[in-house]
């Protein structure tokens, strides 16, 4: 019950910029646990899949690797699929192949930009929380009759609370930010190699 009255003593003192930052707190996980059971079920086994079809690839099984695309779950079905049965001409089906990437990492990027938002705009939240506070702490200062610089110590330090709380909302955010785009980045990455080698492997046949 006391640790329940310290967190709500520190909630009041950082004063109303932490409800904002604690709602941010809250979408933000909910957005990281949404995507990473996206990228979960878009991206499993995507290493044993591309193995598998490399592998009938450099046998010439073209069928038995159309046939692989269409039991795989995952997103670089569709990607594969457009390489392997796409228009006749090696550019119109590359452009196809692009067209298919795009969308594909579209779906992977979708709400990463909310997520960089609240790592760019929460310390600068938490930063206005902390001036005010200040601002409030001198404005007692002035008003205590005879009261030492302990007054305002005392209010900064409370005031630090709404910037320690921005930077909490922010890191995890940003790692989160980065992780996802990294993996989305490396899926388009991955999908030009092996669509690239469908490709020259059907022009020398």
């Amino acid at each position: 019950m006391a640790l329940f009255y310290r967190w709500k003593a520190y909630f009041l003192s950082g004063g109303f910029t932490l409800l904002p930052l604690l709602l941010l707190s809250m979408y933000s996980l909910a957005l990281v646990w949404e995507r990473y059971a996206f990228y979960t079920r878009s991206i499993a086994g995507l290493p044993r899949f591309l193995d598998a079809l490399r592998s009938m690839l450099s046998a010439g099984e073209l069928k038995d690797a159309l046939a692989h695309c269409k039991q795989y779950t995952g997103m670089a079905s569709s990607v594969v699929q457009a390489a392997l049965v796409g228009p006749v001409g090696k550019d119109e089906r590359m452009n196809a192949v692009e067209r298919a990437i795009g969308r594909q990492t579209a779906l992977l990027e979708e709400r990463l930009a909310a997520l960089g938002t609240i790592g760019s705009i929460a310390p600068f939240i938490g930063l206005f929380g902390t001036v005010l506070g200040v601002m409030r702490a001198f404005k007692d200062l002035a008003h205590a009759t005879g009261a030492g610089p302990g007054v305002v110590a005392v209010g900064i330090s409370e005031a630090l609370i709404a910037t320690a709380a921005g930077i909490f909302v922010a890191i995890p955010a940003i790692v989160a930010y980065n992780y996802f785009t990294t993996k989305a980045n490396r899926f388009a990455d991955e999908m030009r190699w092996v669509t690239e080698e469908i490709l020259d492997r059907l022009t020398q046949t």
